[in-house]
């Protein structure tokens, strides 16, 4: 694992119970990124601060309750006991046939799987049970009011209200995925004979000291700060999203069907792209989880996009010096389910006759910002002449 470093001195930084990889985070990407969804969600005041340069830093007093890492859709954060971890011990407790219980330790009564905090999940995580046979999943939720994580209580909604569009899209019903009020109490998990149940203050700490030991485990080789356009050359594999299209890969029972939704609602987007494209690539470098691609061949430029990758983080939209790209207010949950590759630009490489560039067209010799260059000056033209004296 790589030692966790300051981005503009590369010096070492402390461990935390969350680990970052930036080269996935939206803001580091774009600077004109707004997203702050990690920061919004902690409930520890400075435990995870925006960089100036770009990107986010934990600090150690994080007690990794996992908010952030189901918040941050691009998979830039991460705990030890990451989604693979918890997905292994939701299949070791799915009894087939029968509901599936998950609680936070603070819910009364015994339930199938508990976790330090209910915003800890992942649409990954609610569905896994469904998956492995169980006929639903309840969540039992004492209240968050008096909470000290209570703040994340929102992204808990988030989360569960993505899980039951899935689900509805999966041909299920969003019923599959209840809550349950509870009285506050010492949650009890269902555990074969011979597990020892933690505190969710021990389960807090050995998930930092557990980092801690990874972090000391590391060689303390002089670490090489890299340039910034070879960083973004570089895509990181969103482990997020990766789990969740293995889970909707193996859904047996599942039968997709189109499901329209809000493109604000989810972390997904349907992309068009206008004919003022030029093929600078700057979109597919900058898109944070490689969702984008180009090829050229034969003279034809050729952009796609990964549509289940995609996480509608909207860097593509903003860095397009042309506007070309585009989020459309609605997208089909379905492409989750299919992973389709769509063809945005397929049109012949040109050099512009006038300022030399390329660009893409069919037919035009000039290029988009020539051609709306020429029109400006026309617009003028026409203006100036109009009131012209010699036309009084």
């Amino acid at each position: 694992m790589e030692q966790k470093i300051d981005i503009k001195t590369g010096a070492p930084l402390a461990p935390s119970a969350v680990q970052v990889d930036n080269t996935l985070c939206s803001r580091y990407r774009c600077a004109k990124s707004d997203c702050a969804a990690c920061v919004i969600v902690c409930s520890i005041p400075g435990a995870i601060h925006l960089i100036e340069e770009g990107g986010v830093e934990v600090a150690g007093t994080c007690i990794g309750c996992g908010a952030c890492v189901s918040a941050c859709s691009n998979g830039a954060l991460r705990v030890l006991e990451n989604d693979a971890h918890w997905t292994q011990r939701i299949q070791k407790q799915v009894q087939p046939g029968e509901v599936f219980r998950i609680a936070c330790t603070w819910t009364q009564g015994q339930v199938n799987l508990v976790l330090p905090c209910l915003s800890r999940l992942t649409e990954t995580l609610l569905l896994e049970p469904l998956r492995a046979g169980a006929t639903g999943v309840e969540l039992l939720n004492p209240g968050c009011a008096t909470c000290g994580l209570r703040i994340t209580a929102h992204q808990f909604q988030q989360v569960v209200g993505f899980a039951q569009m899935l689900c509805e899209c999966a041909g299920f019903g969003t019923e599959r995925i209840t809550q349950r009020e509870m009285p506050n109490g010492q949650a009890e998990e269902i555990r074969p004979i011979g597990r020892h149940i933690n505190s969710r203050r021990a389960l807090f700490r050995s998930v930092a000291n557990r980092w801690e030991t990874v972090h000391q485990s590391t060689p303390d080789d002089p670490i090489e700060i890299k340039p910034f356009r070879e960083i973004v050359q570089h895509h990181s594999t969103n482990p997020k999203r990766v789990d969740l299209l293995a889970l909707l890969t193996t859904w047996s029972n599942a039968k997709p069907t189109s499901k329209i939704v809000l493109t604000a609602s989810v972390p997904l987007a349907q992309i068009t792209v206008d004919s003022s494209c030029v093929g600078c690539n700057v979109c597919e470098t900058l898109c944070p989880v490689g969702a984008l691609s180009h090829r050229e061949e034969k003279g034809y430029y050729t952009l796609e996009l990964d549509a289940a990758q995609c996480t509608g983080c909207r860097v593509c939209e903003v860095v397009c010096y042309h506007h070309a790209l585009h989020l459309q207010a609605t997208v089909d949950l379905a492409v989750l389910f299919e992973q389709p590759r769509i063809t945005l630009v397929s049109a012949p490489r040109r050099i512009c006759s006038t300022c030399r560039e390329s660009f893409l067209d069919e037919s035009s010799e000039v290029c988009p910002s020539c051609r709306h260059a020429g029109d400006r000056r026309d617009s003028i033209a026409r203006q100036f002449f109009m009131r012209s004296p010699l036309n009084a």
